[in-house]
């Protein structure tokens, strides 16, 4: 058989590598694409998510309701816990966290704002109800708005907690005040007889909601939304690298203004407003592993960051649409990620079935194992429900 003339093998090659890379792009947004299904439906603005040892979760309701998730994705009807809060606004029951030596000791964590102020609470899990109520921390303002609210314990196994500054700007700047801060407490705090003062550990924040500590380096990162009209250019919503000690300028600075070297400019800067909220490292094995995913409320997806040598290196947008306003997300048992629905929160567009926990598969993992997600039509409003503004996210 005689050869192809030089020039033709080259052409037939350049045509094999097309054919092969056009291949390719069209396998991999299938192989790269995360799988979701809801799980529990029904649920009245739910705020945060924290799962037991045995694989049960505790879901926070804003209206003052703790919902127990069985193993299964069952959603018990009766809560666990009905908690006196002061639901105006953007107020209400919000964060929740297991104690570290949950297994010993049944203590679980909850946030939320009422009549006087925020009230960080510990309280035990006995019998499947959530009893014996004592108060960690006096002095955080609440406020129509801007309460934070997210709580975590990091790999220091001190507790952490963000303080929106309750719709008083100043106060993130104010030495004196807890409030538009990131506050940590240590396990003699957390487990003593109340009224602690915690640890400053980062000021200049607006309304920070969501936070973690990468697998390893366990570097932390948080979310904080930026300005929405009223005080402030609307928009540059934030992902911070969080240094102790390190001021992040609100309500000084914006953006990437760094006030001269005094503040800390964002890893990560949103000029169009998303409201980022809750977020997550993932950590189990998979495509995603050691990615920074956080929930959006205005951008009504989840971003996911790829992270390298501090940088970001990758932004993608995930279910943009489809499932409405994101309040977190959360990893959970096998690698899944659980994210919650605020539909219902009188900014969404709330639909049958709101809210939502849904389960979502990382591509390339192995252990999480779920249906697909339908796909749904356009969002009608559910009758009855709140039309949404476009006030403070």
């Amino acid at each position: 058989m005689h050869s192809l003339p030089l020039h033709a093998r080259t052409l037939l090659k350049a045509a094999a590598a097309v054919v092969l890379a056009s291949l390719a792009a069209q396998a991999t947004p299938a192989r790269a694409a995360p799988r979701a299904e809801v799980v529990a439906t029904g649920l009245e603005i739910p705020w945060d998510i924290a799962f037991l040892p045995d694989g049960r979760a505790l879901v926070t309701e804003r209206p003052g309701r703790v919902r127990l998730l069985d193993q299964r994705g069952r959603l018990r009807w009766a809560p666990v816990a009905r908690v006196p809060v002061s639901a105006y606004g953007e107020g209400g029951l919000l964060g929740i966290a297991t104690d570290p030596a949950f297994r010993s000791n049944r203590f679980v964590y909850l946030y939320f704002t009422t009549a006087t102020g925020m009230r960080l609470e510990r309280r035990r899990l006995v019998h499947g109800h959530l009893v014996s109520a004592t108060s960690l921390i006096d002095g955080i303002r609440a406020g129509v708005i801007h309460d934070s609210g997210r709580i975590a314990f990091g790999p220091d196994r001190q507790l952490y907690v963000t303080t929106g500054d309750s719709g008083d700007p100043a106060l993130a700047q104010d030495p004196g005040s807890l409030n538009g801060k990131m506050l940590a407490l240590t396990v003699r705090q957390y487990h003593g007889r109340g009224h602690a003062t915690p640890r400053v550990v980062a000021s200049g924040l607006r309304n920070s909601q969501g936070f973690d500590w990468q697998p390893g380096s366990r570097r932390l990162l948080a979310t904080d939304h930026g300005p929405t009209g009223f005080d402030g250019p609307e928009g540059y919503d934030e992902v911070d690298a969080i240094v102790p000690g390190a001021d992040y300028g609100w309500p000084e600075a914006i953006g990437d203004d760094t006030g001269g070297g005094r503040f800390i400019a964002p890893l990560r800067l949103y000029v169009a407003p998303i409201a980022p909220s809750g977020a997550t490292f993932v950590s189990a094995p998979s495509r995603w592993r050691g990615d920074f995913v956080f929930a959006t409320l205005r951008g009504m997806a989840l971003r996911r960051l790829e992270l390298r040598g501090g940088r970001v290196i990758g932004d993608h947008t995930l279910f943009a649409g489809r499932l409405g306003r994101l309040r977190t997300i959360v990893e959970g048992p096998r690698g899944c990620l659980y994210a919650l629905t605020s539909n219902r929160d009188g900014r969404g567009v709330p639909q049958a079935g709101d809210d939502r926990i849904v389960r979502i598969r990382p591509p390339g993992s192995r252990r999480c194992r779920i249906a697909p997600i339908r796909r749904r039509g356009a969002r009608r409003p559910a009758a009855g429900a709140p039309r949404p503004t476009r006030t403070s996210p």
